[in-house]
């Protein structure tokens, strides 16, 4: 089966290279600088103490310039930004593969790619590994995995259950741990609720998680933008699940503890699982990037709160502030290391 793997950071890297060492038959779509060093060299895949390597991959920055054994492949599996996915859809409609899955984080992808391509040929993905990405200059890139995971999958209509379940084999004899589901929406709602935890705040303020979840007063507001991610779901009719090793649903059930019993088990779970890795939205302040994939986290929280009638004023602060920083809107210096400044902001917003 031919395979396209679209987009050429950690999580696009991760998954060409393990479809690759399994013997799959695997192209890359990325940038000029990671197509190239992917074609020549491979990769270099750091997991668990042990390095290995892949042969090289066939690349290309443009579907147009891939061997044609990868011209209308049987997959395409998109890891692009979220902020990236309009941008992606040329290379799509030039490759017309017979079925596309995102892993992608967020939400509302499914629903545009859904759009462009019709329900039946997308398929809903959720990777729950923590991966990081070393970029070389004469040499192959390297991918290291922080935390690994697994990952679900879901078709978008009940005509692609069959092609979801090829899809998560294929992973699985990456060596993915794969698990199927039914409801895409719950999936990725599920895995929202995973990227929101220590990411904006340690985004805004420009500290570690583990600094973040040190300060109770920023963990009740973790505290309550996930509650109000849970009270849109239940508005929606979305039950959370529990992802390959990624317990959502029983997330779901702890937050309700005491505070003296949640706030010690949030910070070992969410301070202790990232494996080292910095947040996500952070990684892309650092960068310069003027956009931010908060707007399908928090913002889409915000907004589907609105649509159905669900205050989420603690997610409409988060977003907010991270959207003004990303665009030059608020300087940023009036946020790092400063947790008063962020109270101040979520206070407001909930007035």
């Amino acid at each position: 089966m031919a395979i396209v793997v679209i987009g050429g950071g950690a999580i696009g890297l991760l998954v060409a290279g393990k479809l690759a060492q399994a013997g799959q038959e695997v192209a890359l779509l990325a940038r000029p600088a990671a197509a190239a060093s992917s074609a020549r060299y491979g990769l270099r895949i750091a997991q668990a103490g042990a390095t290995s390597a892949t042969p090289p991959i066939p690349a290309a920055p443009e579907a147009g310039a891939l061997p044609p054994a990868f011209q209308q492949p049987e997959l395409a599996v998109l890891c692009v930004k979220s902020y990236d996915t309009a941008g992606a859809l040329p290379a799509l409609a030039a490759l017309r593969p017979a079925h596309t899955l995102t892993l992608q984080n967020g939400i509302g992808n499914e629903e545009a790619l859904a759009e462009a391509l019709g329900a039946a040929r997308v398929l809903s993905g959720a990777i729950t590994s923590s991966v990081t990405t070393r970029p070389a200059a004469d040499g192959p890139s390297e991918v290291t995995v922080a935390k690994w995971g697994g990952v679900g999958v879901a078709p978008l209509a009940a005509t692609g259950a069959a092609a979801a379940a090829r899809a998560a084999a294929l992973l699985a004899q990456a060596g993915f741990a794969t698990r199927g589901y039914g409801d895409y929406r719950a999936l990725k709602w599920s895995k929202a609720l995973l990227n929101m935890l220590g990411n904006a705040t340690a985004a805004i303020l420009d500290l570690p998680v583990e600094a973040v979840y040190a300060d109770e007063r920023l963990v009740a507001i973790e505290r309550r933008a996930f509650g109000e991610a849970l009270a849109v779901m239940r508005r929606l009719g979305i039950r959370p699940l529990n992802l390959p090793r990624y317990p959502a649903a029983l997330l779901a059930l702890a937050m309700r503890l005491p505070r003296a019993l949640l706030y010690p088990l949030l910070r070992r779970a969410i301070a202790g699982g990232r494996g080292g890795k910095a947040p996500s939205l952070l990684g892309d302040l650092r960068r310069g990037s003027t956009r931010s994939e908060g707007e399908v986290l928090y913002g889409a929280v915000a907004r589907a709160g609105a649509l159905a009638g669900v205050a989420a004023p603690v997610n409409a602060a988060l977003w907010h502030t991270l959207r003004d920083i990303a665009a030059g809107a608020q300087p940023w210096e009036n946020y790092r290391g400063r947790p008063d400044a962020l109270l101040a902001a979520v206070d407001a917003r909930g007035r």
